[in-house]
């Protein structure tokens, strides 16, 4: 069931994505022949045409993939999918991975094509240049391995917040709101997020202390310690904290992660509620 329902969401929107992403690859070729004659301004012209092409493409890709979940499930579609005798979880499952799948593919797409265009105009082995990085510096260092984690989770997470706010956003209470609704609930839970980032990089006692060369400015040292941002804070304010050392909490990580599995547990709550017929 799950990979009928998945089907059903990736239909909709791949009508838009299957003529956009071909777009940004046919631009991203002419761009490519045009830099073959050699001139700057023409070069340049078509440089820029292409780079917002790909940032806007990459823009309405992922604005209709919201677009056409909200319809799909709250909206005008809703009731082709209200028809289905799924569970919960199924419908969530789907939806998790429509987004996941329109979210890497456009990410993947993009990255790639914006590489192409900075190969090919600035001609300074681009692809060499991210594949030595990532090889020696990402993914053979334990601070690369975990910021790559950290990225992945943040998006996951974005996944998350995203059907959360859809879903409790187009309940009977703010239904008459319309899109306003999701706009309302996104506010409230953006505001609550930042307050309890903020709280928990000051008071968990989790961090990484940089050093840094106070001649150039340069990182010279980066050690994960046992300790937030309020000793550090404090000592700021009395003007003794040390001016080579500075403490950045990283609490928020397991703060994200526990607020995620909160609004996930909402959104089921609320999905079950009203709108899935118990298979």
């Amino acid at each position: 069931m799950i990979s009928k329902l998945y089907r059903l969401e990736m239909n909709e929107n791949w009508r838009v994505a299957r003529i956009v992403y071909p777009l940004m690859i046919f631009i991203t070729a002419g761009a490519a022949l045009l830099s073959l004659l050699n001139n700057p301004a023409i070069s340049g012209i078509s440089m820029f045409i292409n780079i917002l092409t790909l940032v806007f493409g990459s823009i309405y890709v992922i604005v209709q993939t919201v677009y056409n979940d909200y319809h799909n499930f709250q909206g005008k579609r809703g009731y082709l999918f209200r028809s289905i005798p799924a569970k919960s979880s199924e419908f969530l499952l789907s939806r998790f991975f429509y987004y996941l799948s329109f979210f890497l593919a456009t990410l993947i797409i993009f990255t790639l094509l914006f590489l192409t265009v900075l190969e090919v105009n600035l001609e300074a082995g681009v692809f060499n240049i991210v594949w030595i990085f990532l090889s020696e510096l990402v993914f053979t260092s334990g601070w690369g391995i975990a910021v790559s984690a950290y990225i992945l989770i943040s998006m996951l997470i974005s996944i998350i917040v995203l059907i959360f706010v859809i879903t409790v956003g187009s309940e009977a209470k703010l239904h008459r709101l319309g899109a306003g609704g999701p706009v309302l609930v996104y506010f409230i839970y953006y505001l609550v997020g930042q307050v309890l980032t903020l709280l928990s990089m000051v008071f968990i006692p989790l961090g990484i202390r940089m050093t840094v060369n106070p001649l150039n400015d340069s990182i010279v040292n980066v050690e994960l310690v046992t300790e937030g941002m309020l000793k550090y804070f404090l000592d700021s304010l009395r003007l003794t904290a040390d001016p080579e050392q500075v403490v950045i909490g990283i609490g928020f990580i397991f703060t994200q992660i526990l607020l995620a599995v909160v609004i996930a547990f909402l959104t089921y709550r609320s999905f079950d509620k009203k709108f899935s017929l118990r298979a």
